[in-house]
């Protein structure tokens, strides 16, 4: 089984679980997916896996904030610790980080889709997320180009991630890396972002 994303845990059996549920609920949503098809996939019983999640809703918990957030928080938690936080560095990290693990770029995505629904189990975690997300970046102190509106282009950048996560997506074997830095020369233009960049 292809590990989708990096898990902390030490449990065999709940990280196969996770990496299931990734594939599963890229390809086929949340409501595409059930508990028993991620047992038949790990070749465990029902309530085997559900001893390891406690419900359908907490998988998705599980690998929505623990395994695609965690990694995200990291990187945010990095960027404050740099001498001169630089927002087009922090995207670099973030987008060389997605590209070493499409399958839960596509989970997220697929999801993301999905829980426009406000019935999803996930609408409220992604009507909040990049205003939770914002709301943390703007305790930076951000090294920016006089003039800069950080929230506006805070906003922008994670708008165009993720569109360009979803060209990604639709054709694969390209370099989500390169794609980014096409957008970079828009959020970032020069000379207004020389010696920021």
């Amino acid at each position: 089984m292809t590990n989708a994303g990096a898990s902390s845990s030490d449990n065999p059996s709940r990280d196969a679980i996770l990496d299931a549920a990734v594939a599963s609920f890229g390809r086929l949503g949340y409501h595409g997916t059930s508990i028993q098809r991620i047992a038949t996939d790990v070749g465990l019983t029902k309530a085997g896996v559900l001893h390891h999640v406690g419900s359908k809703e907490g998988l998705l918990r599980l690998v929505l904030t623990e395994m695609y957030d965690s990694g995200t928080m990291d990187i945010m938690a990095e960027t404050i610790r740099d001498e001169r936080p630089s927002i087009p560095t922090m995207w670099r990290r973030v987008v060389a980080f997605n590209n070493r693990r499409p399958a839960l770029v596509h989970m997220f995505s697929t999801l993301s889709a999905e829980a426009i629904d406000p019935e999803h189990p996930a609408h409220d975690y992604f009507a909040t997320r990049e205003h939770d997300i914002v709301a943390t970046a703007l305790n930076i102190n951000w090294n920016v180009p006089d003039g800069v509106d950080v929230e506006k282009l805070l906003r922008a950048g994670f708008a165009m991630m993720d569109g360009i996560q979803l060209r990604w997506l639709r054709t694969p074997g390209q370099d989500l890396t390169a794609m980014w830095a096409d957008c970079e020369n828009v959020l970032f233009p020069l000379p207004q972002w020389e010696g920021y960049r």
